[in-house]
This record gives structure tokens, sequence and C-alpha cells, in this order.
């Protein structure tokens, strides 16, 4: 069974401001790709993606 954590996809939209969605996932790359399949702009830009962060706290601990 797939241990899904919580990430954070950000990127900037059309107006150059930033939007954040958040996707269960089991890493970053299956992230990205729920965000092209979900959000169109993504889909169509998937350049505009700047950061995907994992939410999950065991992560977090580990990388400070």
């Amino acid at each position: 069974m797939t241990d899904y954590k919580r990430f954070t996809v950000r990127y900037r939209d059309a107006s150059s401001d930033y939007q954040e969605e958040c996707f269960y996932a089991a890493d970053a790359f299956e992230a990205r790709v729920l965000a092209m399949e979900k959000i169109r702009y993504i889909h169509d830009h998937p350049h505009a993606i700047d950061l995907i962060r994992c939410e999950d706290q065991a992560n977090a601990l580990r990388a400070a």
C-alpha cells in the first residue's frame, strides 16, 4: 500500500499572482501530475509551477 503525503503545489497564474493547491500523493512528481490533471492553467503551462512542498510532519522534522 502506498503511503500518501500532503504536497502543496505553488504556481503563478496568468496575472502573475501566486496560487497554491494541495494534493495527496506518493511523491512530488505524482503531485505535479495531479496538479496538471486538475488545473487547466498548469496543464497548458507546466513551467508555471515554482514550488512543490511536502507538508508531511515527519519529513519536515527530518529536514530540520
